[in-house]
């Protein structure tokens, strides 16, 4: 299929693709050979390929033969109750006016970059500052690209600290900002050889903390799962990762079961999937991934529930992953979104995110700033684990 070729100026121009496939491999990953694994051909085909009513859009931006990078958009169906489930109030007059004027509404939304995987920007360049310019630019062109459920609402995510300030002109364009969940990271000292290691520089509260969990946990047993474990075990994998999306307060898109056997068999032992188990039963489970060398990226876990608080389940697998990074020698633990304050009780620290937002409709995106100052992640607590940092 032949691409569309819209112009933004004289000087730049813009070719969009609908399938990855059609800019193909050896193109797209040579844009930015450095990118990391999940903007690069294989993982952004592989989320293409599965089940769901998401449509995309791959944007290779030119400057006159030059080319300057690449964009990647996703079409999906935004349910407005997510503004409200994200609304700090936990009551009121002004939540439950909210509520009744979302109910049951959605929209057509086109975000940047792939709504399942945190802290993507769906920039791929050399240089990025030579794309952030013109991504509202691109995103109302792209837009015209949709024979049917045209989008209604733009969305950029992801935007960090040290590109808010070049991203401000977007609400020159219309868009408005607001702070969401911050993404997660964790370094891994090069000293720590072995868990016990990383145990010795904790505190005293935040060790006797670490030996309770292993300690409630113990009758856990722990299994890297093989694509045909992960065949067996897919009900309950669905059951227990849907567990984790509905008890999450802001929501974009859920995926698709099949996606844990595709990943692992797309990239072998550099995706793990463990699976926690409570004599015989799967009570919990993580996907991590290590596909460039000094990165552990843990992304889509499932819980039971009923056995969280009593087995410290969540908690043991943090722990678990620090032990899975310090065995494979990676530096940087990757968590993502959500639980940001437990998170940091084992060392890993937020990085502030920001998003942009705008309704084509001019009413509705008038009275966006009205809602967004009223919409704010969950407040937490950073915590010290180390000896050096302990003052808590």
């Amino acid at each position: 299929m032949q691409p569309h070729q819209l112009s933004l100026s004289d000087e730049y121009t813009l070719h969009v693709y609908e399938q990855v496939a059609a800019v193909g491999k050896l193109v797209w990953d040579s844009i930015h050979p450095q990118a990391p694994f999940y903007q690069r051909f294989d993982f952004l085909q592989l989320i293409e390929q599965l089940p769901s009513d998401m449509q995309f859009r791959y944007v290779l931006l030119y400057r006159k033969e030059e080319l300057l990078g690449a964009v990647y958009v996703q079409s999906l169906v935004f349910h407005y109750h997510n503004l409200v489930q994200y609304h700090t109030e936990s009551g009121g007059l002004f939540k439950n006016m909210m509520t009744r004027f979302f109910d049951g509404k959605t929209t057509a939304l086109l975000n940047v970059g792939n709504v399942f995987f945190t802290g993507d920007t769906g920039i791929i360049a050399q240089d990025q500052d030579a794309v952030l310019e013109f991504l509202p630019d691109i995103l109302r062109r792209v837009r015209d690209t949709f024979a049917r459920a045209k989008p209604a609402a733009f969305l950029i995510a992801s935007v960090s600290q040290q590109d808010r300030q070049r991203c401000r002109r977007y609400c020159q364009r219309s868009f408005h900002d607001f702070v969401t969940e911050p993404d997660m990271y964790m370094s891994v000292k090069p000293e720590w050889q072995q868990m016990d290691d990383y145990m010795q520089s904790l505190s005293s509260k935040y060790k006797v903390r670490s030996r309770k969990i292993f300690k409630v946990s113990e009758a856990l047993v722990v299994k890297n799962l093989s694509i045909q474990d992960i065949e067996t075990e897919e009900p309950q994998l669905e059951q227990l990762y849907t567990n984790v999306v509905n008890h999450v307060a802001f929501n974009m898109a859920t995926l698709h079961v099949s996606f844990f056997k595709k990943v692992k068999a797309l990239y072998g032992d550099k995706c793990m999937l463990y699976g926690y188990y409570l004599h015989g039963e799967l009570v919990s489970f993580a996907c991590l991934f290590q596909v460039e060398p000094g990165y552990l990226h843990v992304h889509y876990i499932g819980l039971n529930y009923e056995y969280n608080k009593s087995l410290k389940l969540y908690n043991r697998m943090l722990l678990d992953f620090v032990e899975v990074a310090i065995q494979r020698r990676v530096h940087t633990i990757h968590f993502g979104r959500t639980a940001t304050e437990i998170k940091t009780t084992i060392g890993a620290t937020p990085k502030p995110l920001q998003a942009f937002l705008q309704m084509n409709n001019r009413l509705l995106n008038a009275s966006l700033p009205y809602f967004l100052k009223r919409i704010k992640p969950q407040e937490y607590i950073v915590r010290h684990p180390f000896k050096e940092s302990a003052n808590d």
